[in-house]
């Protein structure tokens, strides 16, 4: 139940290519508690390059997040956010994070934000669409913090639901659903792996890589006593799922950096420098 204390805003941005080839914005709309940053073109990887940032605390209880997000047919569009963003306290009631984003044909979208720290008694919703045209290809990127590490605060929210569902070229690619709360046993597998533990996914979607992943095997070599990876194919024209759980941050930042630069090595593309500010 969302309290009416709560700000209902988000962010819709459209991209496209323009006449010197170069990706654009061709439509911005945002409203707190999102706040659009000045885009940079980066030259290296021709991409745009967006900031999102959080003018407010964090997500707080009765928040509702919408966001919108399409890239145009050849554009190329990375989309992260200048650091973690915190879900707070919240008495009684939830946050909402609805997010829908559409990648035309033969665009590019890396969605990759900071990670969502998950505070004492949060209460988070996420629902996310992606719809991905033929040609288009998508890499999102979540990371979880269960409570803040530095005070102590592992696994005292309340609860995290997340829904995401993902069609290619018209076809339901991937309907992931899950839920973790500190009251049943859906962190257990967490708990029972690291005292801290940091959790991390990719979600890559080509055609590029419907023949195989080529960094697989690599990505699985980088297992440790201090981290955990695996990787599956997904039923479709070209997807791949990575999921990591470390056992602490200088873990967890080193592998979420090696696996990006493969994934985008196996598109055939140079990552975007993110030049947080």
């Amino acid at each position: 139940m969302l309290s009416p204390r709560g700000v209902d805003g988000g962010i819709q941005l459209e991209c496209r290519v323009n006449e010197i080839g170069r990706t654009c914005i061709s439509n911005q709309y945002f409203s707190p508690p999102v706040h659009l940053s000045k885009p940079y073109f980066d030259k290296e990887s021709a991409s745009l390059l967006v900031n999102l940032s959080c003018p407010t605390a964090g997500l707080l209880e009765g928040d509702r997040v919408v966001s919108s997000i399409e890239v145009g047919s050849g554009a190329s569009l990375v989309v992260t956010t200048p650091g973690a963003t915190r879900a707070h306290f919240m008495r009684s009631g939830l946050a909402l994070v609805e997010q829908r984003f559409v990648v035309r044909t033969g665009g590019f979208l890396e969605f990759n934000p900071g990670a969502l720290i998950l505070q004492h008694q949060a209460n988070l919703r996420q629902d996310t669409i992606l719809e991905i045209e033929e040609g288009g290809e998508a890499l999102l990127v979540e990371k979880l913090l269960p409570g803040r590490l530095a005070h102590g605060e592992i696994f005292r929210f309340d609860r995290f639901a997340s829904r995401l569902r993902v069609r290619m070229k018209g076809r339901l690619a991937l309907l992931e659903s899950f839920r973790l709360s500190p009251e049943d046993a859906s962190i257990l597998p967490w708990k029972k792996s690291f005292p801290e533990p940091i959790y991390g996914a990719f979600y890559l979607f080509s055609e590029k890589v419907s023949e195989g992943l080529p960094s697989r095997d690599e990505i699985h070599a980088m297992a440790t006593g201090k981290l955990l990876v695996g990787s599956s194919v997904l039923n479709g024209p070209g997807g791949w799922i990575i999921k990591l759980l470390a056992a602490d941050a200088l873990s967890f930042k080193g592998a979420v950096n090696r696996i990006r630069e493969l994934l985008h090595c196996d598109l055939g593309r140079k990552p975007t420098a993110f030049r947080r500010y």
